[in-house]
């Protein structure tokens, strides 16, 4: 009897001290060296002692579910990538670090309970918003780069994406503040904020993707502001080009791909980075696409470029990252994180415009389209018009 009880007892003070961490919605920063972006985040217990944390980012929820509890410590892997918060708790606080390994790269982290993401500073009333910005970032200069703003106003809150010609910046969330506009990001692998005044000629301001790395941007109210379609970027001459698969592969070094295993089918190749959000965001798509439509006649490839490379990273990270993502296709190791090393491959391309990038062969081997950047599910009606081209040019080309 005295075991049980002692058993009882133990259940039970390991139960409570887990729980030493609130319940409820929480307010992160991650502490970049001359700015702080904000994030909110809630914790609840619905297994027990193990707290389970969900992201907020408009209406992104991103739960983790395998948080670690040691003593005062908390550990928060941020699946898929190779990055984790490490911290100290107490009831109502948290401080210790954000680490990106796959930067070697260690920030100052913090969160306090109940507080919200972002708070009004003026009293000033704020000007109605439009739902559709075109952006220049760093104007005037030879890094200038187009960018179209989808944003949606309610009340002081605004939530959205940015979309350029690298991808989408997922879902940010913030508050108009006055004549300010204030908002952020976390996706797990970057902190972003973008930040500006209303002026009477439009908007301006800092986009900041890291610390010690930011640039300016203006921008303008144009309900046609468009980019260019991802799909139309690079064209290729049907019957005209065919990859190098000893390049694609070399990262595992020779003959790591047997090209004769995708004869006669329609082949998709993937070429994305294990650290790339947007790369995740089309990874989720393909495996749920593929797993519908297997039984065609069709394949997919995905080649990964790793920072911090080496080959036993490359090759650790690619098995992680098919484990968390349950992917049923072949994948193998491109090499270093390289624009232009993604596109070595592919002799009509001198440089790839974004990871992830898609190139679609026919089922004769030679290369059909190329998708030069992915508007994720952030984008809504942009992300749908994807889905259904992507769908009619496989159907277009497994009835070739």
């Amino acid at each position: 009897m005295k075991l049980i009880l002692a058993f009882v007892l133990a259940l039970f003070l390991l139960n409570a001290f887990s729980q030493l961490i609130k319940p409820g919605q929480w307010r992160g920063d991650i502490h970049y060296s001359n700015v702080d972006i904000p994030l909110t985040f809630e914790i609840g217990y619905p297994m027990g002692e193990v707290p389970e944390i969900t992201f907020l980012n408009g209406s992104e929820r991103r739960v983790v579910n395998n948080a670690t509890i040691e003593g005062d410590s908390i550990f928060i892997p941020l699946d898929p990538f190779d990055v984790e918060i490490r911290a100290r708790f107490a009831a109502m606080s948290i401080t210790g670090v954000y680490k990106k390994y796959y930067r070697d790269l260690t920030i100052p982290f913090s969160a306090e309970f109940g507080k919200p993401r972002m708070m009004k500073n003026s009293v000033r009333p704020s000007p109605p918003i439009e739902k559709r910005w075109d952006i220049t970032f760093s104007p005037e200069t030879s890094n200038l780069s187009k960018g179209v703003g989808l944003f949606t106003q309610r009340g002081p809150i605004v939530t959205g994406t940015i979309m350029t010609q690298v991808s989408d910046y997922r879902y940010f969330e913030g508050i108009l503040d006055g004549d300010s506009i204030k908002l952020s990001c976390f996706d797990g692998a970057h902190a972003f904020a973008f930040i500006g005044k209303k002026s009477v000629e439009g908007w301006s301001g800092e986009m900041i993707y890291d610390d010690g790395y930011s640039e300016p941007w203006e921008a303008v109210y144009d309900a046609e502001a468009e980019l260019t379609n991802p799909f139309e970027i690079v064209e290729v001459e049907p019957g005209s080009q065919k990859p190098y698969y000893d390049l694609l592969g070399a990262g595992e070094g020779r003959d790591a791909i047997d090209p004769s295993k995708y004869e006669g089918k329609v082949l998709i190749i993937q070429l994305f980075g294990t650290w790339c959000p947007n790369s995740h965001d089309q990874t989720k798509y393909l495996v749920e696409w593929y797993n519908e439509n297997q039984e065609k006649d069709i394949t997919i490839l995905a080649a990964s470029f790793e920072a911090n490379y080496s080959q036993d990273y490359g090759l650790e990270r690619l098995e992680k990252y098919r484990e968390v993502n349950n992917i049923p296709y072949d994948m193998v190791l491109g090499g270093r994180l390289s624009k232009a090393g993604a596109a070595m491959p592919f002799p009509f391309m001198e440089r790839i415009e974004a990871f992830p990038t898609l190139v679609i062969l026919d089922k004769s081997g030679y290369v059909r389209y190329v998708h030069s950047y992915f508007n994720g599910p952030a984008t809504g009606e942009y992300y749908r018009t994807f889905d259904e081209r992507f769908n009619g040019i496989i159907d277009s080309l497994l009835v070739e």
